[in-house]
């Protein structure tokens, strides 16, 4: 999806979440005087104000409201429409989401009537929305409603009333180290991935947005995750080579250009493969450093070759190419398919992987040159006819190339033959 149509879905749902609450949560009269919500947020740690955070009432039962249906983007998705109607609709939005002063306290003024949640969040201390891997909106997520629900206080606002809540915010873990290359040398601007070890023993990727993830390592490096709930944790980076850094350098001119097809994946601990993670368990406010990250520099090799078409061998001109773990499925690189069918993708390590062509598709885009990058190209252009998906074995000690993935027509979808009427009982005889 498009990374405008990520944030407008975003921006959106947390408008939703600001505007009436739910028929359940409102009074019998439409015409009801809205309340006012005062309190002030400390720091359980220092016992000192929370100064800036930010506070949010969050409606115990606002899941209907929504802006627009997220599923209609692709479909009828008018970015210029839609950013208007959002934009519309928080000038007439409700006060119910403000920051904190130099001394802790905030007011919200304009609370309709109804039940809420007040949250408070602030950086370095836990938030229970930190746990999910997207920026929930919490509305639109029961799970993440739910834990608001078990950490905020819990409020009714009545008409023309007001109302005080006082919120303690309780210091989270950190988690900190080092990206750098094999050779000790720092690898400056990577972005880690924060993971968490759910109860069902699946790792989980945190989101950088809205949690305590930073954008980037240092120049020498450095990272670190704070803010955290005590869990088990481990750390990922992907290492894409980018002309991004060339801007900041003297003139800056150089354009950005970007290969993830070149993306290199590691894991805290020496991992390569997520199976292979060894977990590190962070205790409540504890600062775990020495969580390093390292990018190998040697025995690193190219995979290439072509998708065509099963039937008649011709060229498809899009979709998308997997190198998988041949046990666990897991996908540890992915590369698109350029318009004339060929993929490639560098700085895979040695190993047996598995080699999967998903999507694969013939478009009406075949030869244009009106698209500057192939993910334009594959969302924009039109699907004239799609393939099924293939796959083969592949051990990796060297550069592959030549490969030659063929994808087979899709099978046509079963046929439901009606079942025959009852045969109706004999008459029986006299």
């Amino acid at each position: 999806m498009h990374r405008f149509a990520c944030l407008l879905i975003l921006l959106a749902g947390t408008l939703s979440a600001q505007q009436a609450p739910p028929a359940a949560s409102q009074p019998s009269t439409a015409q009801a005087a809205p309340g006012t919500v005062t309190g002030r947020v400390f720091c359980q740690d220092t016992g000192q104000p929370g100064r800036f955070a930010s506070v949010q009432l969050v409606s115990d039962n606002a899941a209907t409201n929504r802006i627009f249906d997220a599923a209609s983007i692709g479909k009828k998705f008018d970015p210029e429409r839609d950013m208007a109607k959002v934009i519309d609709l928080a000038k007439k939005g409700k006060n119910l989401s403000t920051v904190t002063g130099l001394d802790g306290a905030f007011t919200l003024d304009k609370v309709p009537p109804g039940t809420y949640y007040v949250l408070a969040q602030l950086a370095g201390y836990q938030s229970p929305l930190r746990q999910f891997s997207q920026p929930e909106v919490v509305t639109a997520d029961p799970a993440a409603l739910a834990a608001v629900e078990s950490s905020s206080p819990k409020i009714v606002v009545q008409s023309g009333q007001p109302i005080h809540a006082d919120i303690q915010l309780e210091r989270g873990a950190s988690i900190g180290g080092t990206i750098h290359y094999d050779d000790g040398s720092p690898a400056p601007g990577v972005a880690p991935e924060l993971m968490v070890l759910g109860k069902d023993g699946k790792w989980k990727e945190l989101s950088s947005t809205g949690s305590a993830v930073p954008v980037g390592s240092d120049d020498r490096g450095h990272y670190r995750a704070y803010g955290l709930a005590a869990g088990k944790y481990a750390v990922k980076a992907t290492l894409i080579p980018t002309g991004l850094n060339a801007m900041n350098g003297l003139g800056g001119s150089s354009p950005a250009q970007i290969s993830f097809d070149d993306a290199l994946v590691v894991y805290s601990g020496g991992a390569m493969w997520e199976k292979d993670i060894k977990p590190v368990e962070v205790g409540p406010g504890a600062d775990v450093e020495g969580v390093d990250l390292i990018f190998p520099l040697d025995n690193l090799h190219s995979v290439s070759g072509s998708v065509v078409a099963k039937f008649d061998g011709h060229a498809v001109d899009t979709g998308n190419v997997a190198l998988l773990d041949p046990d666990t499925k897991a996908e540890y690189r992915g590369a698109m398919i350029h318009p004339d069918g060929a993929f490639r993708m560098n700085n895979i390590p040695e190993g047996q992987y598995l080699l999967k062509v998903m999507g694969a598709a013939d478009t009406d885009s075949a030869g244009s040159t009106e698209f500057d990058n192939d993910y334009l190209r594959m969302v924009r252009s039109k699907e004239l006819k799609s393939y099924g998906e293939a796959e083969q074995s592949v051990t990796i000690k060297n550069d592959l190339s030549g490969l030659v993935m063929q994808v087979p027509d899709k099978a046509a979808a079963p046929v439901a033959v009606p079942k025959p009427p009852a045969t109706p009982p004999a008459p029986s005889n006299p």
